[in-house]
């Protein structure tokens, strides 16, 4: 499958694009409340945390996202001084396996490079054994002393990779 990485533009159109593909991943596969979706999906609460990437097929279609936040970010969820993080990495169910996640990640390492970060980091919850494997696969390693909660019985689990500078 061929695919392109692209900066969001804040269409309209984009924005309607972006909430169907993180509401279908997120609500509908069970990671988050329909409710809370409601609120953090919003595009303008979005851009809010920093450079949203895209995927789309050479027809167009929009196929993945993911979003940079830089550790300046009031977004910011675990990253320290001198981390970026990665934020709703999502990618259609009907396209996985094609390789759009890993170009997603490696699209935002290649960001937290230029703005001169030494290493990424991201939060998964610990039901999404796929995306796990993806990170081990990328070079992510497990910080479990860095996992956290919400309080309301969701734990996340903790990633990091040391980026070459």
């Amino acid at each position: 499958m061929k695919f392109r990485i692209l900066s969001y533009r804040g269409t309209i159109e984009e924005d309607r694009e972006i909430t169907s593909l993180l509401n279908h991943v997120y609500v509908k596969e069970g990671y988050t409340d329909k409710s809370y979706a409601e609120k953090i999906f919003v595009p303008a609460e979005l851009r809010k945390r920093c450079e949203i990437i895209l995927t789309r097929s050479i027809a167009g279609k929009l196929l993945g996202m993911a979003i940079f936040v830089p550790s300046s970010s009031p977004a910011r969820q675990i990253a320290e001084l001198g981390e970026a993080e990665i934020h709703l990495l999502a990618v259609y169910p009907e396209v996985r396996c094609h390789g759009i996640a890993s170009c997603l990640i490696k699209a935002c390492e290649e960001q937290a490079i230029s703005f001169g970060y030494s290493k990424l980091v991201l939060s998964t919850q610990r039901t999404m054994k796929e995306a796990h494997r993806i990170y081990d696969r990328l070079g992510y390693r497990r910080k479990s002393t860095r996992d956290w909660s919400t309080g309301e019985n969701k734990i996340y689990f903790v990633y990091e990779k040391i980026l070459r500078t």
